[in-house]
């Protein structure tokens, strides 16, 4: 199987609508829909507003049209904002992209997909970020419960004869490959406070995460920070052989005017990354 991975796409903000339409449109020649499945790590909308989330699901909805199979974590803009989440927005996002969250799988996380040769877990990195004091500043929080049930399910005889790939938004890793700001870069000033606070944004509980998924997991994607760089090195200390930045992959924040998403061979454990012009 071929998984189709994007990320923070931001469908509400400028012309990403748009754009996320040329990235499916391009998704649509791969071939057979049956081969792939297509993995979203969130940040579908850029809010968490009504009209967002139905442009974006109608989006969504012309692919599965197609015979496409989507799966979708949800990121810190579809349930609020960059800033925050919120509890009544996070209920309304998960009832509006229930199919596309759980399938036919309880409405719980970790939620497991099973196919001929994969399992695919999906974990919802908001989960315990609801409270007043933790919803603020949006970094991501797993929580314990939600780990531990990660772990439990990766125990299970028929997770562990699949490829193993777990999804979520939230970055996982500390600095890593992070690009530094340079003086000849658009938008300096942005690039250097986001190098300077990126330690303060990752997943709250990531040290966990990957405790529990060390030597468990082959494949590990998500999204958020819109840099798209590979993360394998960094992944392959815990046991993971490949580990992926989905970027923006409309090109949201970013310094490039060609649009990007990445196809991974779970078969053999490689990816080609893709670019899409815009306009196309």
């Amino acid at each position: 199987m071929k998984l189709v991975h994007l990320s923070d796409t931001h469908v509400g903000r400028g012309d990403n609508a748009a754009r996320l339409q040329a990235l499916l449109d391009d998704i649509s020649t791969l071939g057979d829909p049956a081969d792939h499945l297509i993995i979203h790590t969130g940040d579908l909308g850029d809010s968490g507003s009504p009209q967002t989330m139905q442009q974006s699901r109608a989006l969504l909805d012309g692919m599965v049209d197609k015979g496409w199979r989507i799966l979708l974590s949800p990121g810190n803009h579809d349930c609020g904002d960059a800033w925050h989440v919120d509890p009544q927005c996070a209920a309304l996002f998960q009832d509006h992209f229930s199919s596309y969250l759980f399938g036919r799988a309880p409405k719980q996380y970790p939620v497991l997909t099973l196919t001929a040769d994969c399992a695919l877990i999906g974990l919802d990195s908001n989960a315990a970020e609801m409270s007043w004091w933790e919803r603020w500043a949006a970094e991501g929080y797993l929580g314990q419960v939600q780990i531990a049930a990660l772990g439990m399910l990766l125990d299970r005889a028929e997770v562990r004869q699949r490829k193993r790939i777990v999804y979520l938004h939230h970055h996982p890793f500390l600095d890593a490959f992070a690009v530094r700001a340079d003086v000849g870069d658009r938008n300096y000033l942005s690039h250097l406070l986001g190098w300077n606070t990126r330690r303060f944004r990752r997943l709250k509980d990531a040290y966990s995460l990957m405790q529990t998924v060390r030597d468990r997991v082959d494949v590990l994607l998500f999204g958020h920070q819109h840099l798209g760089l590979d993360y394998s090195a960094e992944g392959q200390r815990y046991g993971i052989p490949l580990a992926l930045d989905g970027s923006s992959s409309t090109g949201t924040q970013m310094d490039t005017d060609r649009m990007r998403y990445r196809i991974i061979d779970t078969r053999l454990g490689t990816y080609a990354t893709r670019s899409v012009a815009f306009p196309v």
